[in-house]
Parts: structure tokens; C-alpha cells; sequence
């Protein structure tokens, strides 16, 4: 498990002019043991609203984070908290303890939604972790009739989402083509194929221009 200590400011209050600036500092919390590039963001949308709302010394309620610095990292001992419990009884602090432990992205961030619908996220997210299918689009399925699901103390976590390449835009963008004939392109999307390809295109090149250079034929 990690210590973290967080020092930053965040905006309290409403309406133009009517926010005002709170600062921050010795702040703690415990997270689990992650690496070292994921701490900042975890702690910036996950856990630092979590972290202030439970401390008597900031009582002013927390609207916005303004910024946030990582002071220190310690490395303490235990383990995850949310260990043998169910995924359909998390509490929203222990949804964002699931989400930063196994890097499940798609689990809402503090009380962005309701708590239902968080938790029914996390359990679909963390059972295809787990390599259990959970098609909420299939047909009969029904959240309420799931089993339980517990937390595994183990090493399982999900890898970073695979960003396409410029190369596998233009796979999709051919295959759309000739599939549909009458697929069109944005004049932002034809520059992104024409990079791609490679194509030189003028600097003020018209949409009609680059679709005839890029894809081939007026449009």
C-alpha cells in the first residue's frame, strides 16, 4: 500500500465571482500499491475530493479542484481494503479504490452518478477483468439477478486502453469505402488519412480537393 501526503487548492462556493480559493496541504490517504505514473491522476479525479471532504480541518465544501501536488510517496504495509467484499455493495470510496487498484478507467469517478449505476459499472468492468462475460446489452440481463462478485486480492490489472494508429485509421477509412460508397469524410478526417498515406496536401487545401487527392473522385 502507498501513503500519499498531497498538498494543492480547490474552489469552494457558486456563481460568477463567488468562488473562493481553499488551500491544502499535509493531506494523507492510503491507496493501493500502483505505479508511479498513475499516483497523480488517481489522486487528482478518484481520491483528493474523498480525502478533504473527510477532514475536519477544510469544512468549506469542495466545488472544483484548482491544483494538486504530490509532497510524498511512503510505501506502508496492508492491503487493500475492499478485499473480500462484494462489488454490488461498494461504497462510492471503495468503487474509486477498485477503479485505481485494477485500473478500470470506465468505473464513474466520485459521485458523478448514482451509486447504483457506478456499482453495476465496476461489476461489469471488474468481471471482464476477470475474464466472466457480462453483456448489460444482451438479452434478459438484469443487474439485480447477478451474483456476487468479490474482490480477489491478486495482481490482475487492466492493461492501458490501445490508441490507433494513423495506419489503422486508414485500414477502417478504406474498408468504410468500400462497404459503403457514399461514406464521406470531414475535412479534418481526409488530413488525417492523407498523414497517413503520406499525401501532401496544400496548405489551404478545400474538402473537395483533399477528398479527390486522398480518397479518389469528386465528392
Amino acid at each position: 500500500m502507498l501513503k500519499i501526503t498531497v498538498s494543492g487548492a480547490y474552489y469552494s462556493g457558486a456563481g460568477k465571482g463567488g468562488k473562493e480559493i481553499v488551500d491544502f496541504e499535509n493531506i494523507t490517504g492510503i491507496i493501493p500499491d500502483i505505479e508511479n505514473e498513475r499516483i497523480q491522476q488517481a489522486v487528482m479525479w478518484r481520491l483528493i475530493q474523498i480525502w478533504i471532504s473527510k477532514n475536519e480541518k477544510f469544512p468549506k465544501r469542495f466545488d472544483l479542484l484548482r491544483n494538486c501536488y504530490i509532497d510524498k510517496v511512503e510505501q506502508v504495509a496492508g492491503k487493500p481494503g475492499i478485499v473480500g467484499k462484494n462489488v454490488k455493495e461498494l461504497s462510492w470510496e471503495e468503487l474509486q479504490e477498485l477503479a485505481v487498484w485494477k485500473n478500470l478507467k470506465k468505473i464513474p469517478e466520485y459521485k458523478k452518478t448514482d451509486i447504483r449505476s457506478a456499482r453495476e459499472k465496476a461489476y461489469v468492468e471488474y468481471a471482464l477483468l476477470l475474464g466472466k462475460e457480462v453483456n448489460p446489452e444482451s438479452k434478459g440481463y438484469n443487474y439485480a439477478e447477478l451474483p456476487d462478485l468479490i474482490v480477489a486480492n491478486d495482481d490482475k490489472v487492466a492493461g492501458p486502453e490501445k490508441q490507433k494508429s494513423n495506419e489503422e485509421v486508414l485500414a477502417e477509412a478504406q474498408e468504410d469505402t468500400s462497404v459503403k460508397a457514399d461514406k464521406t469524410f470531414t475535412l479534418p478526417e481526409l488530413k488525417k488519412i492523407a498523414k497517413a498515406k503520406k499525401i501532401k496536401l496544400p496548405a489551404n487545401v478545400t474538402h473537395d480537393q483533399a477528398y479527390e487527392l486522398v480518397i479518389g473522385g469528386k465528392k
